[in-house]
């Protein structure tokens, strides 16, 4: 298994989908390391301490979240499943960026953006990233946001406490949507 296999493998586990293999995560989304390292190991993956650490440190996206102890993980954004972050709003910057596919931005023009299965809508801090997330479903395009006016107008933003370069909010509307920026 390759990181980045690894590192999604970790990812369906503890954003999506920790019941496949019979772990718990607790309400703020942290599982226990040596519990996820069993369970995954009696479904045939070969993830251990130092893959963990691997993915962590050396992973292309910063995912995930070691406790203060090291003994329980999460990961920092994208979660389907219900949990509580227990992060506290804090003020964007000017602009952000929304990476999507061609297909759907006369949507996204139209009705704005949704978390859709996900927990929160994520937003990039850079053009770049916006355009790695918006090709992993055709041709990318970039949606400026106009993040500290929403803000200013009383919608809150988050920063992910894994990836500073990623902010979340509920829901994005289409007049805070530049097209073409």
């Amino acid at each position: 298994m390759d990181l980045t296999s690894k590192s999604k493998f970790l990812s369906y586990i503890l954003r999506h989908h920790p019941e496949s293999i019979g772990l718990e995560v607790d309400q703020n989304g942290w599982a226990d390391i040596s519990d996820l390292i069993t369970k995954a190991q009696k479904n045939g993956k070969k993830i251990d301490q130092d893959v963990i650490q691997e993915v962590i440190e050396k992973g292309a996206k910063q995912r995930f979240i070691l406790s203060n102890d090291g003994n329980y993980i999460r990961a920092g954004y994208g979660h389907s499943i219900d949990v509580d972050l227990q992060l506290k709003p804090k003020r964007p910057p000017q602009k952000l960026y929304h990476g999507t596919a061609q297909y759907n931005v006369d949507a996204i023009l139209d009705e704005g953006i949704s978390s859709q299965s996900r927990n929160f809508v994520h937003l990039s801090a850079t053009k770049e990233e916006a355009k790695n997330v918006g090709g992993r479903h055709g041709h990318p395009v970039i949606l400026g946001i106009q993040a500290l006016k929403m803000y200013e107008d009383g919608i809150e933003f988050y920063q992910s406490e894994s990836e500073k370069s990623i902010w979340l909010t509920n829901f994005v509307s289409s007049k805070y949507i530049i097209e073409g920026d």
